[in-house]
Order: C-alpha cells, then structure tokens, then sequence
C-alpha cells in the first residue's frame, strides 16, 4: 500500500494532510503533557479503582506500582517511533512497515473501537459523578448532554482544543495533588475525621495485605493497567507538533512522573484512610476517603473535579479516535472520504463518525443504568491492553528496522530493549488472561474479545479488496 509522491513512487507513510490542507502543528511540549495526562487520568483511576480495590485489597497498590512501571515502558516504546517518524496514525504507520497490511487493520480498527468504549466509559462515569447531584435525573440523560459537549469541543481548532484539553486536565492535576496533601493532614489528625485513624491498622486490620486471596485479587490487574491506559496521544499527536523529537521526550518525562506520583500518592491515601472493604461500585473511592472526614464539603467539591477530570479524558478520547479513524482512511483502510480535512485542517468527517458510535453507550446507560460502567471498563480495559501489546510488537520489529536504515533517526530510544519489550508484554497478556476470573469481568472480557475477533474476521473477507483498492 503506499501514496504517490510527486514523482510517481509510493511512500508507505501517509501524508500529514489531504490535497492542499495539512493538521495544525500547534501543540507544545507542555501542551501535550497535558494533553496526554488528561487522556490517561481518568475513570481509570478515579472509578475503576474502587472496583480494583474490592477485587485486590491492600496489594493493589503494588499492583498499581507495577501498572506504572508498564506504563512507562510502554510511553516510551511509542515515543522512540513516534520521534523517529512524527505521522497521523501512530502506530499504525509503524505497523505497516514491519508487520503488514493484516496486523495493521486489526490493530487500527481495535485502537479506533478501544477508544469509542473510553470514551463510552468516561460518559458513563460522569454521568454517575452528575447523579451524585441531581439523583433524580437519569444516566442516560447525562449521558447525552456530556457526548454533544465533547463532540462540539472537538470542531474548535487544534489551538482551541488545546487549550482548553491543558485546561481540565491541569484542574484534575491540581486536584489531585490537593487530593493527596488532603489526606495527609487526615492522617496527621490536623484535618477532623469521624473515626480515629491509623494507617496502618486501615491497611492491615480487615484480613491482611492479601484479604481476598491471589485467586481473586490477580484479575484486577487488567483494570490496574486500564488506569494507565490512553498514552496513545503521545504518538497521534505528533504530527501536530513543532518539533517533534524535542516536544515528544520532554512531554514523556514530565507525564511519567506526574502521572505516577499521583497515582501512587492518591491509593496511597486511599487505601490508608477508607478499609478496602467499604469501597463502592457507584461511588469514587475519592469520595469515600473525603466522606471519613468531618468536612463534608470536601467531598461535593472533588465530584465537582472528577467530573471535569472524566471529561477531560474523553475529550482526549474523541480526540485520539479520530486521529485513528483519518490515519485508516489514509492507508485505504477506511472510506477515503474520512481522511479529508475542512478548511481549518480538522477530520470533521471522522469527528461525526466516531461521535455517532456514543450513542450506543446512551443507549446501553438506558438499558443497564447499574452494570453499564463495569462492562464498559472491562472491554476497554481488555481492547487497551490489544493496543499495548501491538504497540510493543510494533516497537520491536521497527528498531531494527530503524536501525538497519535510519539509524540518525533513532534519537529517542526505549531503555532496555529487547528485554523490557518482553516484559511488558508478558505482563499485559497474563493480565489478560486471567481478567475473566474475577466477579463481573467475564462480559466485559468477552466484549473485547469478541472485538479483536471481529475485526480479524473482517479482514479475512475483505482483504482482496482492501489490496486491490489500495
């Protein structure tokens, strides 16, 4: 597959624009991390955690530490291409090269379907934030308010976008930080709280650091690492930078500390001040920590937050899926008409294809209003980690590549390659493996299975065609 070039060959890389019109390389390097924080910090960490914690008890945390030790590797694997080669895509553009035409419709339709269930599964959360306020209205309905406001977010300009994405995710930050420091004073006894509090009595006291048994704390692995999930910014926005190499690393150490410095420190807190026990399947642990102290304002105020912070990340969502959606229309894996830019260089054609797909969640938060969130989760959690696993795949066949031909480009480099390639990959697959054994999972699971599975069978039938279009 491949676009002519002026002088008749093919490129295997696509264009950065369509005909005369290109995207905006409007975002900067502290842009981007905020970009890329708000698309990973969200629900992941903010919802989903509380189910974690009621799966794993106290060993989450170290779970947790481990989720962002993946996390890191896996940024930063994605970085190493995206710095060497900046095109709308990702990775798909990578797998392309060194994998085929096959592994890249797979991978490229799954990225785009992973990425409407987060976008699915944050709505729903902020839908059960907003219900926290207005018990009386229904899920559905919050659920359809927040879609268009996302949708229309996203028609603004690349700048726009930018700015006010670095904008909801700077509050959740903060919040968070405030989150943490918060709970310290809890624990110091400078901050009131209804019962005596000692930490280590709240991590030990309710059946030890390991409560519910190996057997059924493993599984929350997969929403461990889901938490962590959304660092495919990093790769789609590259095109849409000044200067990738530079404005990609910075951005990439800055998201790593930051986003596990907050996590760590927030199910820190957590779990030190809230037994793991009385976490709720429809309440932030966040808000149940707050709820132990005697200020009950603190609580409203951080639902306010959480509700800005799921936001922020399906706004970063929409934004990556329809990066996915062009980048396929580019490469003939999707109607060419959704690989055209407007004026203003904006996918809008993809932008109302991917917002199309939100209805389906309005409607599953009509039919299930109680389990919708935990499906979702799952299945996106299970989809996140496919896309792992393929970026990693990706990452160690095209180093070699790189280096065997553009060994100049290959200035940004995953520390302990191929080694920790390997692990990474181990860990997501064992975490997928064993997800379906705990309580609840199994239909999410089989949803993102059942995903991955369509999509390949897709290509089965399709793929003399999809060739002979290209």
């Amino acid at each position: 597959m491949g676009i002519k070039t002026p002088n008749g060959t093919k490129s295997r890389h696509p264009r950065v624009g369509h005909g005369h019109r290109a995207f905006q390389k409007d975002l900067t390097s502290s842009t981007l991390t905020l970009l890329t924080i708000g698309g990973i910090m969200g629900s992941g960490l903010f919802m989903a955690s509380g189910l974690a914690i009621r799966h794993a008890g106290p060993l989450v945390l170290a779970m947790y530490a481990l989720g962002a030790l993946m996390m890191i590797l896996e940024i930063n694997a994605l970085a190493e291409m995206s710095v060497a080669t900046p095109a709308p895509g990702s990775f798909l553009v990578y797998t392309q090269k060194v994998l085929g035409p096959g592994w890249t419709f797979v991978a490229g339709w799954i990225f785009w379907f992973s990425s409407v269930l987060t976008m699915s599964s944050e709505v729903t959360a902020a839908s059960l934030f907003s219900r926290l306020f207005f018990p009386g209205v229904p899920l559905w309905g919050w659920s359809l308010a927040y879609s268009a406001l996302i949708i229309a977010i996203n028609f603004i300009s690349v700048r726009g976008f930018g700015t006010i994405e670095g904008f909801m995710a700077g509050v959740k930050t903060i919040a968070v930080v405030l989150f943490i420091v918060f709970g310290v004073l809890m624990l110091l006894h400078v901050i009131p709280t209804h019962h005596p509090m000692t930490p280590l009595a709240t991590l030990t006291g309710h059946g030890g650091l390991v409560p519910t048994g190996w057997y059924h704390a493993l599984p929350a692995m997969i929403l461990v690492l889901f938490a962590y999930a959304g660092t495919g910014v990093i790769g789609l926005a590259a095109a849409e930078t000044r200067r990738p190499r530079d404005t990609i690393g910075r951005s990439v150490r800055n998201t790593t500390v930051l986003v596990t410095v907050m996590f760590l420190g927030s199910i820190a807190i957590i779990l030190m001040v809230s037994p793991w026990n009385i976490q709720s399947d429809a309440i932030s642990p966040f808000i149940v920590t707050l709820r132990q102290s005697r200020l009950a304002w603190t609580a409203l105020v951080m639902n306010l937050v959480l509700l800005f912070a799921v936001l922020s990340t399906m706004n970063a969502a929409l934004y990556s899926n329809v990066r996915v959606l062009y980048g396929l229309a580019q490469q003939g894996e999707a109607p060419r008409a959704l690989g055209r830019l407007n004026k203003r260089g904006l996918p809008t054609r993809a932008i109302w294809t991917s917002a199309g797909l939100l209805a389906l969640t309005i409607l599953l938060a009509y039919v299930l209003p109680k389990k919708a969130y935990s499906y979702l989760v799952t299945a996106t959690g299970f989809q996140a980690m496919f896309i792992w696993l393929m970026v990693l795949l990706t990452e160690r066949l095209y180093r070699p590549y790189l280096e065997a031909h553009h060994p100049k480009k290959l200035s940004y480099k995953l520390w302990g390659f191929p080694f920790t390639t390997y692990l990474v990959m181990a860990v997501v697959l064992l975490s997928m493996a064993v997800s379906p054994f705990a309580k609840g999972e199994l239909v999410g699971a089989l949803v993102g299975l059942g995903g991955i599975a369509a999509a390949l069978g897709v290509w089965l039938i399709l793929r003399h065609r999809l060739r002979t279009a290209r």
